[in-house]
């Protein structure tokens, strides 16, 4: 945590004193260095509140997404990292490459969600600027819907009446 020391009335007078004038001017305005200095520190202060108060809303975020199906519920933290997975009755009859593409779409679909919610909650403090445009290069996009697993195994292919079963000569 950063940690302000109270500004020192003496030392910054001396500052001042040693750059050859105590009566500055910023354009026409006279400028006070203990004001500047006391104005300097609020602001910092506040931009710490701010900052402290965005890492604690950024902690307590969470997302939860389903597969298209339903078979798969998916929990993400703010960084996209999986916390929890569910499977309901549905995913019982789904093949195991099936229930990759469902388990990758509900824990991606929280991804975008967990990104979406970070991103809100800095937008206020760096919206419009290069530090925004570089963290929302990094959110994953959404991708196209994907279609919904039919379920259905294919059948075995079975040799032709005229194959023995033990494939061609020509390998």
């Amino acid at each position: 945590m950063i940690q302000f020391a109270p500004a020192r009335n003496r030392s910054t007078t001396q500052r001042v004193e040693r750059c050859g004038s105590t009566d500055q001017h910023w354009g026409d305005q006279p400028v006070d260095p203990e004001r500047m200095i006391a104005d300097l520190e609020a602001r910092s202060q506040d931009i710490l509140r701010r900052s402290q108060e965005m890492q604690d809303q950024i902690r307590q975020t969470a997302a939860t997404a389903s597969s298209t199906n339903g078979a798969v519920t998916a929990t993400v933290a703010p960084n996209g990292a999986l916390q929890n997975i569910e499977f309901t009755p549905r995913a019982v009859g789904l093949t195991h490459v099936q229930l990759t593409q469902v388990v990758m779409e509900a824990v991606s679909r929280a991804q975008q969600q967990a990104a979406q919610q970070v991103a809100a909650i800095v937008d206020p403090e760096f919206g419009g600027t290069e530090a925004m445009d570089f963290l929302t290069s990094f959110l994953p996009q959404p991708e196209d819907e994907p279609q919904p697993p039919t379920g259905r195994r294919r059948a075995p292919q079975q040799p032709g009446d005229d194959e023995d079963g033990f494939g061609s000569v020509l390998r």
